[in-house]
């Protein structure tokens, strides 16, 4: 009887802080940003983004933000010489600091310097072609590293590093890292088409002595990556190790030296055709390992795949990709991969590889496969906000002393603009070791993965009431081209929906289901919708863009990688201790036979009117 009186209390308080927020419901505004493929570093107790185009800010809270470095304009103060004198950012790739390494057989040699700009194709400028950097700080040699895409037509780009003492720089060039192009068919800034391999550093990373036939194509990016888009990151071994490439070619990955910052050419790569040794030749679009790009995690055949980022959040490596065209109506979406080992295979719910075998459309309401697991899609009305996101992407992720994680992106609008902002959104894991993004962004930690794991936060009474719900569906309709169009993108993003959660675990309003505690004493949830399951977590979290407004939320996941997210104005953050409370409600799945089916079972299912095996 006590425990129901004080049950029902709970819900009488609940139900009166609801109220008085609702009444009491304060505007806030931040200061925003704008900093495109943002990259997360922190140093001490600020937060830095690093972005395209030079652009970078920083913040104590990552939520109010200020710009630094001057960005591309003659007031540019992020680069020096190597006799410490500051320079322009067109001169900034000029003369390299290294002028020796080992080679792939572990001898000293030469290096020779790389010019970044002449490198560039014929007519290409730096002006706008230094793209998503990435910053880490090593140990070893006691300097933040910056490695930067130089980008250039015909695929002529390059990875270099750069390092300074300080984290607001100024960076000094250390050499190239890595180069793509060099196929003898376009004239460079600095030299022309002949013999261009020879400017790179493939003959100190594989001994060759003459361009290899794999790489003398004039379909490069059916094969071979643009090196772009660099993820460095340590794994758990310490290992310093990069990620890059894009569309052409996929995704690679190479380990570094984490004293020069450069490539360990003494760590070498076999040549692999689908993962098997294999004789060097012509160039294989399935070739999954290469000794001068690496071992390739993801992509292949020109799929879509951008702005790789990895991070070690607590049992797994976790891939993110950008899939879809960046700007606003084209369909960029956020999807994750998953492994227990930094090189890969990298995998999704369904147990599907990021590696592709063949060309297949991977994004918008015409994509051919359902493949990586979705974080966020195109949507409005959603709390507080007056403006929907759209083309949310080329993310980073920072994962704190206490591992909880939080997820860094640029977002464009729904209001006919190419304009694009910063948000970050906290990271929860599920119980089934996938990740689930808040519904609303960062303005303080609420709830910790920590209290996740090991505690039951709320009771039947307190979970139950009416919430908005936002699905966020696999195949979202694409404008598949460049347009910029608020009426079509206003009226292509989902939209809340009305539900109703019961203390008995039932669920009903505009979608029906059931709802249920994954386990005792944690606070993993598993909603039912539509026959349906997605798995989750339930957090206390402020709506956007109000003040102390503390919302009840749940951010859930089914195994084909759709989210759902869910919120109720009014929370309370008591911990509770209630396995004994625990709602055992039915987790239904179907396949086309009727017969119910779920993991260790065979079946098939429908989603978004395609059959999908289990």
């Amino acid at each position: 009887m006590k425990k129901k009186i004080l049950l029902s209390t709970c819900g009488l308080l609940l139900a009166a802080l609801t109220t008085a927020t609702a009444a009491d419901k304060t505007k806030v505004s931040y200061q925003e940003v704008s900093v495109h493929d943002p990259s997360i570093v922190v140093d001490g107790n600020t937060y830095y983004i690093f972005g395209s185009h030079l652009d970078a800010a920083k913040s104590t809270d990552m939520l109010n933000w200020t710009t630094f470095g001057g960005a591309q304009t003659d007031a540019c103060t992020l680069f020096a010489n190597s006799a410490g004198k500051q320079v322009g950012y067109a001169d900034a790739y000029n003369s390299q600091v290294v002028k020796s390494v080992k080679n792939y057989k572990g001898e000293t040699v030469t290096f020779n310097n790389f010019n970044a700009h002449d490198w560039q194709c014929a007519g290409s400028t730096i002006l706008g072609n230094q793209w998503a950097p990435d910053v880490v700080y090593s140990k070893k040699a006691g300097k933040w590293f910056m490695y930067m895409s130089i980008n250039a037509d015909h695929w002529a780009s390059a990875i270099v590093c750069l390092a300074a003492d300080h984290i607001e720089g100024p960076y000094v060039y250390q050499g190239p890292v890595v180069c793509s192009g060099f196929q003898g068919r376009y004239d460079h800034v600095g030299y022309t088409k002949k013999d261009d391999w020879k400017h790179t550093d493939l003959a100190i990373a594989t001994g060759a002595t003459s361009l290899p036939e794999r790489y003398n194509t004039n379909a490069w990016g059916s094969y071979w990556p643009n090196c772009i888009d660099p993820c460095v990151f340590y794994d758990e071994n310490g290992v310093l190790r990069m990620t890059y490439g894009s569309w052409s070619g996929g995704i690679w990955e190479i380990q570094l030296d984490e004293a020069t910052g450069l490539r360990d050419y003494t760590h070498t790569y076999a040549y692999q055709i689908n993962g098997k040794d294999a004789e060097e030749g012509a160039a294989d679009a399935n070739t999954t390992s290469d000794p001068y790009f690496g071992k390739k995690i993801a992509g292949g055949y020109y799929v879509s795949g951008e702005g790789s980022f990895v991070r070690h959040i607590g049992d797994y490596y976790y891939l993110f990709l950008s899939y879809g065209g960046l700007t606003p109506n084209a369909g960029y979406v956020m999807r994750v991969f998953r492994s227990k080992n930094p090189e890969g295979p990298f995998v999704d719910g369904q147990d599907v590889s990021a590696v592709y075998s063949s060309y297949q459309l991977n994004y918008g309401d015409k994509s051919a496969t359902n493949r990586g697991m979705k974080l966020m899609g195109a949507y409005g009305s959603w709390g507080s906000m007056a403006t929907g996101e759209r083309a949310q992407g080329h993310n980073s992720v920072y994962v704190d002393s206490d591992g909880d994680a939080f997820l860094v992106y640029h977002t464009k609008f729904d209001d006919g603009t190419y304009g694009h902002q910063v948000r970050v959104h906290p990271l929860f894991v599920n119980e089934d070791g996938w990740l689930v993004a808040a519904p609303f962004r960062y303005t303080g930690k609420q709830t910790t993965q920590h209290q996740i794991d090991n505690q039951r936060l709320f009771t039947a009474d307190e979970l139950a009431g009416t919430y908005q719900l936002l699905m966020h569906p696999y195949q979202q309709s694409c404008a598949y081209n460049d347009k910029v169009d608020a009426s079509w993108s206003q009226s292509h993003e989902q939209k809340p929906q009305t539900v109703t959660l019961a203390a008995d675990g039932t669920i009903t309003g505009d979608v029906s289901g059931s709802w249920s505690y994954s386990q005792d004493g944690k606070s993993y949830i598993t909603l039912t919708l539509d026959g349906w399951d997605y798995k989750g977590v339930k957090i206390v979290q402020n709506v956007d863009g109000y003040k102390d407004d503390p919302a009840t939320c749940i951010t859930a996941t089914s195994f084909d990688g759709v989210p759902v997210w869910l919120y109720k104005e009014g929370a309370t953050t008591a911990i509770r201790s209630i396995s004994s409370e625990a709602v055992k409600a039915k987790k239904n799945i179907y396949n086309l036979a009727g017969q119910r089916v779920g993991k260790g079972y065979h079946g098939m299912v429908i989603r978004n009117g395609k059959k999908i095996c289990l």
